[in-house]
This record gives structure tokens, sequence and C-alpha cells, in this order.
């Protein structure tokens, strides 16, 4: 099982396209359901007890695997979206659960009211994170097929933050996979427009953790893919080379070129990315990865 979330604006619009024709009500809650009418009424109304909240529709998508399709049925799928919805924090709220038969997988959409019975706003800081915790809780809970690997996943179907999350495991993997060290690695994702921020413990110079950039978007390489924290690509780098080359021998990733015997693109020119020597966290890393 895996989740998508979205935040709406509109009631009326998110109502209408998820009663669609080839729909069915699975599980509701303090809604009048006799039409898509009344349903949009209900929720603008609880809506009013905080006017302020431009965003107040929560919509998410739980989708099942195909191969779970005989194992899954109306009843197990309003369970699990009620202890989904819990384990997230949307409670004391309205909401409709809606099956719809429009794909192979088995897959529903929520519909909640963001504003709650006390009209206090239901928060939405790191839902995609928690999600992605809590589908595994849950797969591994009811035995779900989980599909193996992002590498799976239809990244053209992606938008904003899921999107950004997707292309930077790729553009990381890969660059983990042709670089030998954290320059060249550095490098080539500045390249693919991704910054790299290291994480010290305390007022030490010891590497804790690490962080990419992209497109406006920070995540950890934990929270990306856990084979891209920064002990698992050290330890990579580790296994090429005695020692982690010092980053004041630094060497700029260069693309191919198609004249090169060893090219493996179309490009036909160099890339030379240099590197500000009197940047203070620079200067931290040079001291740490000298250990290596």
């Amino acid at each position: 099982m895996v989740a998508k979330i979205i935040e709406r604006t509109s009631f009326k619009g998110c109502v209408n396209y998820v009663l669609k024709e080839d729909s069915e009500i699975i599980d509701v809650n303090g809604l009048s359901n006799f039409s898509s009418q009344t349903i949009t009424r209900d929720f603008n109304l609880q809506r009013q007890l905080n006017p302020n909240l431009s965003k107040a529709v929560g919509h998410i998508v739980l989708a099942w695997h195909e191969k779970d399709s005989k194992r899954i049925d109306n009843t197990i799928m309003a369970l699990v979206a009620r202890q989904y919805l819990e384990k997230m924090g949307i409670k004391d709220t309205q909401y409709i659960a809606v099956r719809h038969y429009d794909r192979k997988h088995p897959h529903i959409h929520i519909i909640y009211n963001r504003v709650n019975y006390h009209g206090k706003t239901i928060a939405n800081n790191y839902m995609r994170i928690r999600s992605l915790k809590l589908c595994k809780e849950l797969n591994a809970k009811y035995k779900f097929h989980q599909a193996v690997g992002k590498e799976n996943v239809n990244i053209g179907r992606l938008k904003g933050a899921d999107k950004v999350k997707y292309q930077m495991f790729d553009s990381i993997k890969d660059g983990v996979k042709v670089c030998k060290d954290w320059n060249h690695l550095e490098s080539f994702l500045k390249y693919k427009g991704i910054q790299i921020q290291f994480k010290y413990r305390g007022q030490t110079d010891e590497i804790q953790g690490i962080s990419f950039t992209k497109d406006n978007y920070t995540l950890k390489g934990s929270e990306i893919d856990r084979s891209l924290s920064f002990n698992e690509i050290n330890k990579v780098f580790n296994q090429q080379l005695p020692s982690i080359q010092s980053v004041t021998d630094r060497s700029p990733f260069v693309e191919p070129s198609i004249d090169s015997p060893n090219h493996t693109t179309g490009f036909n020119f160099q890339i030379d990315i240099s590197h500000d020597q009197d940047d203070e966290a620079g200067k931290k890393k040079k001291r740490q990865l000298k250990h290596y």
C-alpha cells in the first residue's frame, strides 16, 4: 500500500471528482452522504469555523498493489483507512472514503476537512515523511504487497515534493555509482541541480548526517532512501579506495566528451565547477573527510 497526499482549496471540485461514475462510498463520518451537493455543503459549513484557512481540503489516495486485489475488499479498505487517518493525526473531523474502479489496482480516495469539529486546524507538517513510515507499518501489519525499490515508481505521474524526491534518488544513486569520492559526487550532483549539506555533531568536525537540496526541497539522505545516508554512501567510497581523497585535492566532475573512447552519452561538452575555498562549511568538511 502507498499513499498520495494532496491539498486543495475547493470541496466542491474535489467531491465532484471523487464521486464520479463507477465509484462507491465505503466509509463516511460527519457528513450527510445523500449526494455530492449535501456532502459539499456539510464540508463548507464546518470550514466556516476557521475561515482563514485557505487550504482546508485534505485529499489522500490509498492504493494497494494489484497482487493484493483478491485479498482486498471494502471492509478491509475502510478499516485500514481509519487506522491511517488516526495515526496521521486526522481525527475529530469529517471525512469520506470512496473506492474507484478505474484502474487494475485497488485504491480509494479520502476527502477530509482540515478544520476539525472544534474549529482547530489539522496540522500538515511532514505529512509525506510520516505517511511513508506509516504505510510501511501497515504493510507489515496486514502483509500487504510492497513494491521493492524506488526504481519501480512512475516518476512521470508524480508532482511537487514527491517528484523531486524520486529525481534526487535517481541522480544520487547514479552519482554514487560513477563517482569515487565525496568531491566528485558533490560536483556531479551540482551539475544535476542538487546541493549537499553535511550535518555535524554539536560543535565538532564529526559528520553525523547528510541532506540534499533540489528546487527548494531539502531532504535527509535517509529520507530519500536508507542507502543514501551519509554512512551508507561513505561505505561505498571506502570500498572503492583505501581512503577518501582529501578535499584539498579537488577534481571537478567532467561530463564525458563524445570524442572520448569511453563516452556513454551524446554530450559534446565538459563541465568544470569551481568551489569557494573560503567557504566555512567547506573548511569543516575538509577537516572531517581527512579522517576517512
